[in-house]
């Protein structure tokens, strides 16, 4: 272990490199070391004690490893010149304050294992304008994939979640004073990407380009599939405001369900290709089946719509995409 402010105030202090022997450090370990630059964290460490790093303003890079689960409070608090933060899955708890002021931050992605942000998390990190949520799963409405979007208020969003998620029980927003930050990104690859892997690529491809019209989707790179949700701030003395004496107050809405009926519309467009593909292998087994059998002619067999609703509710998507016959 490294103990309370073994190095705080090492303000020469450049490099430092932490051995996978060492499981903790201590509250204050490095704080304000203000010339520290590089900083590697082993596998193995599993507890950073609050405001270990504090006030590190020259640290431009932190990846945390899988073996750290909490994040303490202040932990990185105003260490201004950091660009880039890697939070590893299994992460589960980010602190108080944990990334307030860190002017320099403009992406942080939120791994699916994060269940709780500490008060004002990230408050205050004024060029942060991007946040992606990793754990959709459990911030968004799970009826709304089983059910399809029949209904405007069962939305997507599911709002219990988001604001045990964002906000702390007096209010205060995560993501406070974070001027850049206009939309919340949550990840759906787990209702659409692993579907489209499964089309043929002709198919997937036309999903893709569905998606790249969409204004409140993202698809990434490496597959990843985001829905964007606005941030709404209420400044005191707006229309909208009832309180002319209380301070700026936050919302992550999907406004006129707009996402809601985006990603209905991915989903059916994903379900028709399913049910084709679907379709195609039924006639194709039915066409053998009659070859098999010696019939006089040997041809596609058309699937009726009775059996092709059947194929649907067996696939798991008649609730998505009905066909018309």
């Amino acid at each position: 272990n490294i103990g309370a402010g073994a190095f705080a105030f090492c303000s020469a202090l450049r490099s430092v490199t932490l051995p996978s022997t060492v499981t903790e450090l201590g509250w204050r370990a490095f704080v304000k070391c203000s010339s520290l630059i590089e900083l590697q964290l082993n596998e193995g460490l599993q507890v950073i004690g609050g405001n270990a790093f504090e006030g590190c303003m020259s640290l431009r890079s932190v990846t945390l490893p899988s073996t750290v689960t909490k994040l303490v409070g202040g932990v990185f608090h105003f260490c201004s010149s950091l660009i880039k933060v890697y939070l590893n899955e299994g992460l589960q708890n980010i602190g108080a304050g944990a990334f307030a002021f860190c002017s320099a931050l403009r992406s942080v992605t939120i791994p699916s294992t994060v269940t709780e942000l500490g008060v004002m998390a990230f408050s205050d990190c004024n060029k942060l304008s991007e946040v992606i949520f990793l754990g959709g799963q459990r911030l968004l409405n799970q009826e709304f994939f089983a059910c399809g979007f029949r209904r405007e208020e069962q939305g997507l969003l599911n709002q219990e979640a988001l604001n045990e998620m964002f906000f702390a029980v007096d209010g205060e927003f995560a993501f406070d004073g974070c001027t850049e930050l206009r939309t919340i990104k949550i990840s759906i690859s787990w209702a659409v990407s692993e579907r489209m892997a499964r089309l043929p690529r002709e198919c997937m491809l036309s999903v893709e380009e569905r998606i790249h019209c969409l204004s409140r989707f993202v698809l990434l790179q490496d597959g990843e599939v985001l829905v964007c949700f606005p941030v709404w701030v209420c400044v005191p003395g707006d229309d909208d405001s009832d309180d002319e004496t209380e301070g700026e107050r936050y919302e992550v809405l999907d406004t006129n369900f707009e996402t809601a009926r985006s990603l209905y519309q991915v989903l059916q467009l994903i379900a028709f290709h399913e049910l084709k593909e679907s379709s195609i292998l039924i006639e194709l087994a039915l066409w053998k089946s009659i070859i098999e059998k010696g019939g006089d002619r040997a041809c596609r067999v058309a699937i009726p719509g009775p059996a092709k609703i059947l194929i649907m509710e067996y696939c798991g998507f008649a609730g998505v995409l009905r066909p018309a016959f």
